[in-house]
């Protein structure tokens, strides 16, 4: 690390234990828990065929790219910016994992579109003047019929601040409708643009918590007027599926 690295490039160098100090756990308990969870996010926009070109664009440390391959899916390609998630990726068997920049994904593997491109709390780390850009790329690289999946936090959640906050790489945010204006202005169709919850609840507990959290939300809002934000996780998924 230089001198005049700047305070994203010291953060990105070491990303993935900078707020514990080791390695991220990905043994096999965790592995379940992870997976369920993907399973309720993700599950129903996974391809029929397993065969299907799938990319995670900002893989971070494996774990969606793991659990594409725990269920089946085997034409993978991912890549993150930070060095320190790319030689994690390799350590847990996933040696096709690239270091690239995000904003270069029109570049990567050219000639190539995929069935379906996940791209998990990633894009609220872009500079906001790129983000249309990033999107019609994502648009663009996506098979005819494929579909793009992107996490980013809710601003429009009780829990707004904190989550934009709590990472000092995230760089803005956006609510339902701002998700929305994004991807239209990309170039997708309004009406194959999907922004709903991110809930991913795996046991009672959980799912107990999902319930409060939506009560509190319901109960918050209350006071505003339409139109008000109806998606109460702290995480918004978006889906959009290239005509």
């Amino acid at each position: 690390m230089t001198e005049e690295a700047g305070t994203r490039e010291a953060l990105i160098q070491g990303y993935p234990w900078l707020k514990s100090g080791r390695e991220p756990a990905l043994d096999e308990r965790t592995q379940r828990f992870v997976f369920k969870a993907f399973d309720r996010t993700l599950g129903k926009f996974l391809p029929h065929d397993v065969q299907a070109p799938i990319l995670d664009v900002g893989c971070g440390e494996g774990a969606l790219l793991a659990y594409f391959s725990a269920r089946g899916y085997s034409n993978l390609a991912g890549f993150d910016l930070s060095p320190a998630n790319v030689e994690l990726c390799h350590s847990r068997g996933l040696g096709f994992v690239q270091e690239l920049d995000a904003l270069a994904l029109g570049g990567f593997e050219q000639g190539t579109q995929w069935s379906l491109i996940t791209c998990f709390d990633l894009i609220e780390h872009l500079p906001k003047q790129r983000a249309v850009e990033f999107v019609a790329t994502i648009r663009r690289r996506t098979a005819p019929g494929g579909t793009a999946v992107v996490q980013t936090p809710n601003m429009g959640s009780v829990l707004a601040s904190f989550h934009r906050y709590h990472d000092l790489t995230h760089e803005w945010g956006t609510t339902e409708d701002g998700a929305l204006d994004l991807f239209v202005a990309a170039g997708y169709a309004p009406e194959h643009v999907k922004v709903g919850p991110a809930w991913n609840a795996t046991s009672l507990r959980g799912r107990l918590r999902e319930l409060y959290v939506r009560g509190l939300h319901a109960a918050i809002y209350l006071s505003e007027n339409r139109p008000r934000p109806r998606i109460p996780t702290k995480n918004l998924l978006i889906s959009a599926t290239k005509e």
